[in-house]
């Protein structure tokens, strides 16, 4: 069986919609094995017995794991009501797990609906991560002045990291230096960053891989008739549905419904823990 590691960050409003997720992982790949990783913000004990039961649940599960970051490091990032601090401890991934090549970092808010395996194992054909485009569009290379052969964004709800040419290309201290030196740019914080200093090293995934809010609801249109070709294949066979945005599942009251809810209850538990403040999209 294939092991493949994944990597996301929570804190306690967002354990069970973790949870949610690598549980809708472990059922839809039962012939490969799974370690996580989990940057967790302040998790109490509950919270982490929810993450642990998912070893005992599932034969699949091989390992739960918490990382720890020095919260010094991030005393400057930019933040808001969505997103919090702990958003920014993914960057450390490569360097709190050296004994690790290839990892693939996921958002809180996604659901998986089938094999992940050929995602796995996509050639990166020498760039740093494999990711999807934005949905949203928008030329943010251009705004925040990066000089770019590809001039798309990222989304970095999903990302598929070469963690080995990660450390090789020191891009943690570069990352850090661009969030420190140029707070002005980050709108969409690091995300922004991320974009900045990976433009031209990231491999374009089938959106099928990060099926957004945007695309789902067909909010806009791709620029390129090819990239609305893919948009609308993945509209048909999402393989990871992301909940971006201010309209999750989980959220009943004061939002849109989103369309694909059901999909993320047929694997939440029946006990679930409704979340109405900070998230992490």
């Amino acid at each position: 069986m294939t092991m493949i590691s994944i990597v996301s960050t929570t804190n306690s409003n967002f354990v069970t919609p973790l949870a949610t997720l690598y549980r809708s992982i472990l059922v839809n790949n039962p012939t490969n094995d799974f370690a996580f990783y989990i940057f967790a913000d302040q998790l109490t004990a509950e919270d982490k017995l929810q993450l642990n039961r998912l070893e005992i649940d599932y034969t699949n599960c091989h390992k739960v794991a918490y990382l720890s970051v020095d919260e010094s490091l991030f005393q400057q990032v930019v933040t808001d009501e969505r997103i919090v601090k702990s958003a920014y401890y993914r960057i450390y991934t490569a360097d709190l797990l050296p004994e690790l090549d290839r990892i693939l970092y996921l958002d809180c808010d996604l659901i998986c609906t089938s094999d992940i395996s050929e995602l796995w194992q996509t050639n990166l054909n020498g760039k740093v991560i494999a990711a999807v485009e934005d949905a949203g569009y928008v030329p943010r290379l251009a705004e925040m002045g990066i000089k770019a052969e590809q001039p798309f964004y990222f989304n970095s709800g999903v990302m598929l990291i070469d963690l080995k040419r990660w450390r090789d290309e020191n891009l943690t201290s570069k990352v850090m230096a661009f969030i420190n030196h140029h707070p002005e740019k980050l709108k969409y914080h690091d995300q922004d960053a991320l974009n900045a200093v990976l433009a031209d090293k990231w491999y374009y995934l089938h959106p099928k891989y990060n099926m957004q809010s945007r695309l789902i609801r067909h909010e806009q249109v791709h620029p390129l008739a090819p990239g609305e070709i893919l948009a609308e294949e993945a509209r048909q066979a999402p393989v990871l549905i992301h909940y971006s945005g201010r309209s999750k599942p989980w959220i009943e009251f004061g939002v849109r419904p989103h369309p694909l809810r059901n999909e993320y209850w047929k694997y939440a538990p029946k006990t679930l823990r409704l979340t109405t403040s900070k998230q992490i999209s």
